[in-house]
């Protein structure tokens, strides 16, 4: 027991011991991201507090089993084997700090990760800790139990169950040794002889509750509301296209001239017409027909009609021409919506009463094959549709 004392009092010890300079570590580490103390991180409240119970539980057990069972297992608690756990145990602990100590002190030169806003060390030093007092307890509520069941205070679980849920007879060890002779075969394999032993219950278990969880399963998948396999992937599909509009909207920011799609997606077209009625009616028309601005419907382009050519031509604009840039407005996500707008709303229309041809004819399939963009051949629509 004096050993279990010990190692409770070198886990407070280390943990009180090691808490400043952990906290003040993490705190350096995550200063630049958010400027606030340990003390208000979630996790690492979380954490503490459960070490600290844990100690406290720790403490009332060892209390108990002290009262309890120093008399008559003292020399028990005592003897070798228990000494080197816990001398195992607190080498861990006195380990554990060593690597800390060290790694705090490389901490200002090699970058340290921080995970739920605390420093990794910090993070797997308490959890390491968490895990200990919790082997500690495991021990503790062991000796406690073993000795109420020595006393006849408490009996033991399997006394209490049904012969057939016992672990020997589960795994069918349940036949004395002195009568395994019943068993015998008249096999003998040079003065080995085998026992008639059957397949241990549990796995007999094992096997009808196998056949049982099958039956549930057809009965489910084929008579009940479980999906088909096919319904399985139509629903896989759907919430790979919800996943992928949710990644477009996060990372359209990242869209450039060189990287900009030819959106096909309702809301998207929705959101370029907005914007489009907004920024580029006053120059082009409310149909694409030109006015200060070149007619948007026809085949002719002055920059150029690809989806990469109108999202340049919006974002850095043509000053010379009295084409604004916008790219300081505008975020690409909707430069890019505007650009698909154009496209897809006004491509070879030829709107009546549109301005004069400008530029040169834009021939899409002509542009994409001396490019060998033959992602962008398959996004054009077929009658030439551009963009100024």
């Amino acid at each position: 027991m004096k050993t279990l004392i010990r190692f409770f009092a070198a886990t407070g010890l280390a943990l009180g011991c090691m808490l400043p300079s952990l906290q003040a570590d993490a705190q350096t580490a995550t200063k630049t991201a958010d400027n606030t103390s340990l003390w208000f991180n979630g996790p690492f409240i979380v954490l503490f507090l459960s070490i600290l119970i844990l100690l406290s539980v720790i403490a009332v057990l060892g209390k108990i089993v002290k009262t309890l069972v120093e008399q008559d297992t003292f020399e028990f608690l005592r003897n070798r084997k228990s000494t080197k756990v816990g001398a195992l145990l607190i080498g861990l602990m006195l380990s554990s700090v060593s690597n800390f100590a060290q790694e705090a002190v490389t901490a200002p030169v090699v970058a340290t990760s921080i995970i739920n806003g605390m420093d990794n060390t910090l993070f797997w030093t308490m959890l390491s800790i968490l895990m200990i007092e919790f082997i500690v307890i495991m021990i503790l509520l062991k000796v406690l139990v073993s000795y109420l069941q020595k006393k006849g205070l408490i009996q033991p679980i399997a006394v209490n169950l049904p012969k057939w849920l016992q672990w020997k007879t589960m795994v069918g060890d349940d036949l004395p040794i002195e009568k395994e002779a019943d068993l015998l075969t008249d096999h003998d394999y040079d003065g080995i002889q085998e026992l008639d032993n059957g397949m241990p219950p549990m796995l007999k278990y094992i096997f009808v509750a196998s056949i049982a969880a099958a039956v549930i399963y057809w009965g489910y998948y084929e008579m009940g509301s479980g999906p088909t396999q096919l319904e399985e992937y139509q629903n896989e599909l759907v919430k790979a296209d919800a996943d992928k509009m949710a990644y477009l909207k996060l990372a359209g920011n990242l869209v450039d001239e060189n990287t900009v799609k030819l959106v096909d997606d309702a809301v998207i077209l929705a959101d370029g017409q907005k914007i489009y009625a907004t920024n580029c009616v006053a120059c082009h028309g409310d149909k694409g027909q030109g006015g200060v601005g070149p007619n948007l419907t026809d085949a002719n382009w002055i920059h150029g009609g690809s989806i990469n050519d109108i999202f340049k031509t919006i974002k850095y604009g043509v000053p010379d021409k009295g084409m604004r840039a916008w790219q300081s407005e505008i975020k690409p996500a909707d430069m890019q919506a505007i650009s698909s707008y154009i496209i897809k709303e006004f491509g070879g229309k030829n709107v009546a009463g549109g301005k004069a041809p400008q530029g040169a004819v834009y021939n899409a399939a002509v542009t994409n094959a001396n490019t060998n963009d033959t992602t962008a051949i398959a996004a054009m629509p077929t009658d030439s549709a551009k963009t100024k």
